[in-house]
Formats: C-alpha cells, sequence, structure tokens
C-alpha cells in the first residue's frame, strides 16, 4: 500500500515539475535611435520608424 501511495505521489510531482513554463534563452530589447537611450516596449510600439529591436541572451543567474 505504501509503495502505491509513494508512486502516486511521486508521479504527481514529476507531471507538475514538468509543466512548467521554462524562461526563453533569449529576450528583446529595444533602442531609440533619436535619443540613444533603452526604451520600453510600450515606447518602441509608438515610434516604429526611431527604435529597433534586437534578441539578447540571458546571464545564467
Amino acid at each position: 500500500m505504501k509503495k502505491i501511495l509513494l508512486f502516486a505521489v511521486a508521479l504527481a510531482f514529476s507531471l507538475t515539475s514538468n509543466a512548467q513554463e521554462k524562461k526563453s534563452k533569449t529576450y528583446k530589447q529595444h533602442k531609440s535611435a533619436e535619443t540613444g537611450r533603452y526604451v520600453t516596449k510600450k515606447e518602441a510600439k509608438e515610434k516604429p520608424s526611431t527604435t529597433y529591436s534586437t534578441n539578447r541572451k540571458r546571464s545564467k543567474n
């Protein structure tokens, strides 16, 4: 009986840990061509002609 219960708990734990969403290895960073500063996604959408986006790698922290 204990083996069946232990197996069920281990199975449930493994399914929930695998179901968690992993972060992507990259993220987008937006920079303004006018000012040279980094801007938010909202600001980049407001002025798409003067901003550019690059994919950056995430640090391993």
